[in-house]
């Protein structure tokens, strides 16, 4: 029969860890878990808006987001920035007072890069030196259901324009075929 080996007081060893070095690794691994956290949502964050389509994109979902837990409708804009100063885009609750303030949306600015919301149909098209243009919408509409209303997403880069259909259900980009 085999002795559990003794300790200097004469009592039998437990295997098993401490009070105090369970606590200690309970706190590291706490620490580590905040620092992967923040910094991993940052790092989302900047990556999502550093392009002005992928911030229109996010936008749209923000807003659609908001328009369900506010169970309102809410309506994006597009702001008079001629000067390029202020804010690209104005949303917020559909005809409210002018004493209610929208919230404004700045989008990131690159150089040749520019996108807008169109309406879902090409009949107010314009060709000026062999590139399509058209006139951007007045308003965007999201629903508390978390539809909004069709429209196309217009990206136009050094390379060329792309257009893009939104899906009215999920306001999210469908393939480009079914842009007309």
């Amino acid at each position: 029969m085999k002795q559990a080996p003794q300790q200097r007081s004469g009592t039998p060893a437990r295997p098993g860890f401490t009070l105090l070095e369970t606590l200690l690794a309970i706190g590291l691994m706490s620490m580590i878990a905040a620092v992967l956290i923040g910094g991993s949502s940052t790092l989302l964050k900047s990556t999502v808006r550093s392009d002005p389509e992928d911030a229109l994109r996010a936008l749209l979902q923000t807003v659609r987001r908001t328009a369900v837990q506010k169970a309102a409708i809410l309506e994006l804009l597009p702001a008079d920035n001629a000067d390029g100063t202020g804010p690209d885009f104005l949303w917020g609750e559909e005809n409210v007072a002018q004493d209610h303030p929208r919230t404004e949306e700045r989008l990131p600015k690159i150089e040749g890069v520019k996108v807008q919301i169109l309406a879902p149909e090409t009949t107010g098209a314009i060709l000026l030196g062999g590139v399509a243009s058209e006139q951007p919408i007045v308003r965007m509409r999201f629903y508390p259901d978390g539809t909004c209303d069709r429209v196309r997403l217009e990206v136009t880069r050094e390379e060329g324009r792309r257009v893009i259909p939104i899906d009215p259900l999920t306001c999210a980009p469908l393939p480009a075929i079914d842009a007309r």
